[in-house]
């Protein structure tokens, strides 16, 4: 039995490489990975069958790429593959799957000549990262009795030997190894025996236990020029207590001395001593060392040296250009932020309704007489494959309901159409609905992208110039909606009333935006404009968002974009350019084009029908790398400046606004706030976002930026000079370990304990810094996942959240309250249960409205909506004034089960009350967290946030049963809380400062600590 690994590389033939057999899978260690686009097959040398490499989920390649392998599917490409970085390719053949890894291979020579040997016919090693299995994998013979070994291990301390003929090498000892830095490479800390961990086992390693780097963020972070971070690392569980000594200058005796805070990294093996201390006032220079305590034993550490006496001071200039402010702005650690699909949400005017979705004009058939003015007529029915007339989707109709060009196209192919369809929600739709948001305690909006596409998605733009008519407007009215247009603006000084003159209120901005293909004003669109911003023009469609940002800044909301530029659509109008002047278009180079061989050129001797159809065919006849296999998402090459500067000049137009400033209050502000990244780790080139950073914080001082990175990303971060944070779906994987899992066994199934709850939440605050924990997005869920409220009752799935097609795979995609354990992914049987998933929700929402970070809802999860991944997550909004229809049990194991589609009242109000509690305690944002009990056995936690005197105790049940007599201690003796929850109950410490109280099942307490006033209770 042998396979091969055959790899194309931009889509053409690489190489081809022998899979090794380790178990009972098959490996590849690739090293030194050049940049690009790769797709895969699988050769059986058996047989000589050749399978393809394929997926069906969206989530970008960032650590672990997992695939599938078959005999009769195409692969697809795979991108995100920067230069240098190393895979662990693995093949199974019983399991058919295929997974790509990135990791630093741990790479070492032997000579076997230091054993005595001068040939070897089978060298072998074997070590505690193999189960000590003699293996020749990771071996490579390359020269006269020289080798190569390449291991793919984790980080740590490992022994191993050689089996060389037979024989073990050497004989006497086992070898050491150590990868990376692990609390594994040093001796175990022992709390209580006065020693301290410093140096390595291994002697030949420079490596320390105790680590403090005043170069990195996450052991010098400046949040301002008074407030500072001081984190330094020791070996777990070593030391009792960390203190740091600081004065501010070099002649003051004024010593200052704060005691650390421990945090755990478990998964590494180290602690970490972490404090935020403000001076009170701009702190120019800092000298100072740690002190470390354990048993009465004193040791001093000033980032270079331990010793046990008073060493000198570390000194640490502030203001040099080495100590850069990350400045993370503290509107987004407030903020309460709502994530808004545009055209799902609401459907304020029905004159922008789509008139085709992402299959183009040429698809369909016009389907009333005013829509062939808006499209060129030789537009319409172009394709091959005409399916009839296009209809948007009914709003408030069941989600299996199709319309008559669903049914059609589905009768050729075997997937569904659900994902192209249309229903028409627009900005003035999202505009109608500010007083909802306020109502409910919004203050900080994410619009998923907005820029001109056919898409209902819009992940692919056709132009980033521009927001998309369907949105806007398709028909110009003559309107500039009472926005203001800098005459001195760089990025658009004019409206499009100033280009179209008497035409304004009668033009079609879906023929204004499509690019001329020939002509004098080839590669101009129908404003005049090109890549240059001095030639942009505001459309219609973009004064009404300016309109709606305004109205938003208005009423005290803040606004981000979704940036999307990784890819573009094949319809972007420099992607068309490419097409139709071919290798000699100047935006060759913008995307991955890879041949021409078959391309035919447009000229002007052509006529605008024979140009289209020219365009349309030389979709399929050249070749070009493209996001996800998906070829209607061309890949830009990030590298290229004219690129660069296209994108740099987009954000400043949008950041800026119309007026062309920042205003000094930003309620009267006409840009937006900030950005959220589409996979930003696929990018080739990681530097573009440096220099982008550079762009948005030098446009808006105030501005924010998110990025889509689902793991650790803490190499992202903790530079400082790439994103703000990120969506933190590692928060929400614990929530649903703790919260929702129900099995006792290991695994993504696992139910976390109370204090493994703690203990994970604790290892991953050790990532970030902490103004990136206060600003990170702890969300619900997101378009790429299922609703979370549908995850409560799909347990069985696990801590896993982006699977792609989980409805086909077998998802409970009933209404949760009817869930029942009948069907194989729930355990629970919901329907008859006195606790429903709501109490589940009602539950993680009060652990999401007072953790540190920002609480994020995806729209609808307010009213409790559900579905399993798109396109199920992605239904219309349930408002009050629709009467919806029933939905018939979605989930291929059903029991015919027909219930109504209706807004749960019940839960908004809850959320309102939960969002209102935050926004009224700063403490919730700003206070430090404490954990105060858990209790594995009744699944009790307790935690605290305090800042000076303000203190909020959070205690939560997260059992199915009710517990008398909760006792845990608290710092605060004779103190009178107040539950937020229920607006009434108090309860009071006693002089030991215990707290006593009653839970039912699945309750949650906030307890506000009342501050006395001169001895009395406010």
């Amino acid at each position: 039995m042998g396979y091969k690994l055959i790899i194309y590389k931009d889509n053409k033939f690489y190489r081809e490489e022998n899979l090794k057999q380790k178990w009972e899978n098959f490996i590849y260690k690739w090293g030194n990975v050049e940049s690009g686009s790769y797709f895969f097959e699988i050769k059986d040398e058996e047989n000589g069958t050749i399978s393809g490499v394929t997926y069906s989920h969206t989530a970008p390649f960032a650590k672990k790429f997992e695939a599938v392998v078959g005999e009769n599917l195409p692969p697809k490409s795979i991108t995100g593959f920067q230069k240098g970085i190393d895979i662990y390719v693995e093949y199974s053949p019983s399991k058919k799957s295929f997974s790509l890894t990135k990791m630093k291979f741990y790479r070492m020579n032997l000579n076997i000549a230091d054993f005595g040997l001068e040939k070897a016919d089978k060298v072998e090693i074997a070590g505690n990262f193999n189960n000590w299995k003699p293996d020749t994998e990771p071996i490579h013979h390359f020269e006269g009795t020289n080798y190569e070994v390449t291991l793919a291990s984790p980080e740590g301390v490992y022994e191993y030997k050689y089996l060389i003929d037979g024989k073990w090498y050497p004989g006497n000892e086992n070898k050491k190894l150590i990868i990376g830095e692990n609390g594994a490479l040093f001796a175990q800390g022992d709390l209580g025996t006065g020693k301290f961990v410093y140096e390595a086992i291994d002697k030949n390693t420079n490596l320390k236990a105790i680590v403090h780097n005043y170069d990195s963020l996450q052991y010098f972070n400046k949040l301002s020029d008074s407030e500072y971070e001081f984190k330094i690392r020791t070996q777990m569980n070593d030391v009792e207590r960390a203190y740091i000594s600081i004065v501010l200058h070099e002649e003051d005796n004024y010593e200052m001395i704060y005691e650390l805070e421990r945090y755990q990294d478990k998964t590494n093996g180290f602690d970490y001593f972490e404090r935020i201390i403000n001076f009170g006032k701009e702190a120019t220079k800092l000298l100072y060392y740690f002190i470390l305590e354990d048993n009465g034993s004193r040791a001093y550490f000033n980032g270079k040296t331990l010793s046990y006496s008073k060493p000198k001071r570390l000194v640490v200039n502030t203001t040099s250009k080495d100590i850069q402010l990350f400045n993370v702005p503290n509107w987004a650690k407030e903020a309460i932020w709502y994530n808004i699909f545009p055209d799902r949400f609401y459907n304020g005017n029905h004159y922008n309704d789509p008139i085709f979705n992402e299959f183009g004009p040429e698809a369909f058939k016009p389907n009333r007489l005013h829509e062939q003015n808006f499209v060129e007529e030789y537009k319409w029915e172009k394709s091959n494959n005409v399916i009839s007339h296009f209809d948007r989707n009914r709003w408030t109709a069941d989600f299996k309901e199709q319309v008559i060009w669903e049914k059609l196209g589905e009768r050729e192919i075997d997937y569904s159409l659900k994902y192209a369809r249309m229903y028409g929600g627009d900005l003035q739709g999202i505009k109608e609905k500010i007083p909802y948001m306020k109502e409910l305690g919004i203050n900080a909006v994410w619009l998923n992208p907005v820029f001109f596409s056919y898409q209902n998605h819009k992940y692919g733009a056709n132009d980033f110039r521009h927001i998309s008519p369907d949105f806007g407007t398709i028909k110009t009215s003559g309107s500039t909606h009472g926005v203001e247009i800098n005459r001195n603006n760089k990025y658009g000084n004019k409206s499009y009333v100033d280009v179209l003159g008497n035409k304004a209120t009668t033009s079609s901005e879906l023929k204004l935006l499509e690019v001329n293909l020939k002509g004098e004003n080839r590669g101009k669109n129908g404003y005049g404009e090109t890549e240059d911003p001095a030639t942009w023009v505001w459309t219609e469609s973009d004064l009404i968002m300016v309109d709606l940002i305004k109205e938003f800044h208005k009423n005290g909301i803040r606004v981000i974009f979704d940036g999307v530029f990784n890819h573009s659509s094949s319809e972007h109008w420099t992607f068309n350019m490419v097409l139709a002047d071919g290798e000699n278009s100047k935006y060759k180079d913008w995307y991955k084009f890879t041949d021409f061989g078959q391309h035919v050129p447009i000229t002007d001797d052509m006529s605008d029908e024979q140009a289209f159809e020219t365009l349309i065919a030389n979709r399929k006849r050249t070749i070009y790398n493209a996001w996800g296999g998906f070829d209607s998402l061309p890949e830009f090459n990030t590298f290229n400046q004219e690129y660069k500067e296209y994108i740099f000049n987009i954000t400043r137009k949008w950041m800026c606004g119309p007026d062309g400033k920042e205003s000094e209050n930003w309620m009267e502000d006409d840009g937006i706030d900030g950005w959220r990244l589409d996979v930003p780790n696929c990018l080739e080139n990681q530097n573009f976002w440096n220099e982008w950073r550079e762009v948005v914080k030098g446009s808006k001082k105030d501005s924010y930026i998110t990025a889509e990175l689902w793991g650790n990303a803490s190499g992202d971060i903790n530079g400082g000079n790439k994103f703000d944070t990120v969506m933190n779906y590692e928060w929400l994987k614990t929530v649903i370990g703790f919260f929702i899992n129900q099995s006792r066994e290991g695994g993504v199934r696992y139910k976390l304990k109370a204090q493994d709850f703690f203990n994970e939440l604790r290892e991953k605050r050790t990532w970030y810094p902490y103004q990136a924990l206060q600003a990170s997005q702890n969300l619900n869920g997101s378009h790429d996942t299922d609703r979370l409220y549908s995850r409560i009752v799909n347990d069985v799935i696990g801590r896993n959240l982006e699977e792609g097609k989980q409805l086909e795979k077998g998802y409970n995609g009933i209404r949760p309250d009817l869930a029942s354990n009948y069907h194989p992914n729930t355990t629970i049987d919901w329907r008859n249960s006195p606790i429903k998933p709501k109490d589940i929700l009602k539950l993680i929402s009060i652990f999401q409205m007072t953790y540190i970070g920002a609480p994020m809802l995806f729209y609808g999860d307010e009213v409790g909506m559900w579905g399993a991944t798109d396109p199920y997550c992605r239904k219309p909004m349930l408002w009050k004034e629709f009467l919806y229809d029933n939905e018939k049990n979605p989930s291929h194991i059903n029991q015919n089960e027909v219930y109504e589609q209706k807004v749960d009242s019940d839960l908004f109000e809850w959320y309102k009350k939960l969002i209102r509690i935050r926004l009224e305690n700063k403490t919730l944002v700003y206070g430090k967290f404490r954990e105060i009990f858990a209790d594995n056995d009744r699944e009790i936690i307790v935690y605290e946030r305090v800042i000076e005197d303000h203190t909020i105790i959070v205690v939560i049940n997260n059992s199915f049963n009710n517990w008398e007599n909760v006792e845990f201690e608290t710092n605060y003796q004779d103190e009178r809380f107040i539950d937020l929850v229920t607006e009434g109950r108090t309860f009071r410490t006693g002089s030991n400062g215990k707290l006593k109280l009653d839970l039912k099942a699945k309750e949650g307490m906030i307890l506000r600590k009342k501050v006395r006033i001169d001895g009395d209770y406010e």
